[in-house]
């Protein structure tokens, strides 16, 4: 009888021990903006995803820039044109500042890649805090950032890479 009492007591441990397991590291899919992301292929590198796509431009966020202090975070955006020649890699990236409990946003910084792909200097914008309307390009930047979300797959590791890919 003590051995059962034993084995029931570890098997309700190991039980306990995954289920601890499973609510702190998630390695299934993850239900994002219509897409999922395996947490277990996440990495620390630039990770570039399309979350909006417009008539002239696609828009991608690097999901491993955000850096948080507080409830203000900064992301890098691209802002990537459909309509370049093929070998052209021009882009406008943007730093944005999201406010997440206040649910306020503005572009900090800016800067332009030519056809190189390679951003020049930023320059600081000085846009004033506004408010971020629901349903709106700076709302899904910050559930993606504030609500650790992605976007639908696939993701890149550079704009470069995304334009290769044909701007999908």
């Amino acid at each position: 009888m003590t051995v059962l009492k034993y084995a029931v007591a570890a098997a309700v441990a190991t039980l306990w021990a995954g289920a601890a397991a499973a609510q702190t590291t998630p390695t299934g899919p993850i239900e994002v903006l219509g897409g999922t992301a395996d947490a277990a292929t996440q990495s620390t590198g630039p990770e570039w995803w399309a979350f909006s796509r417009g008539a002239q431009r696609n828009y991608l966020i690097d999901v491993n820039s955000v850096v948080k202090t507080g409830d203000e975070l900064t992301v890098m955006v691209a802002r990537v044109p459909k309509d370049t020649a093929a070998g052209d890699y021009s882009y406008t990236l943007d730093q944005f500042g999201i406010r997440c409990r206040a649910r306020q946003s503005h572009v900090v910084t800016s800067a332009d890649a030519l056809e190189d792909g390679v951003p020049g200097e930023a320059f600081v914008t000085d846009e004033p805090w506004e408010a971020i309307a629901r349903d709106s390009f700076d709302d899904a930047i910050r559930e993606i950032t504030c609500d650790d979300m992605r976007p639908s797959p696939p993701a890149y590791p550079t704009v470069k890479a995304y334009i290769d890919a044909g701007r999908p």
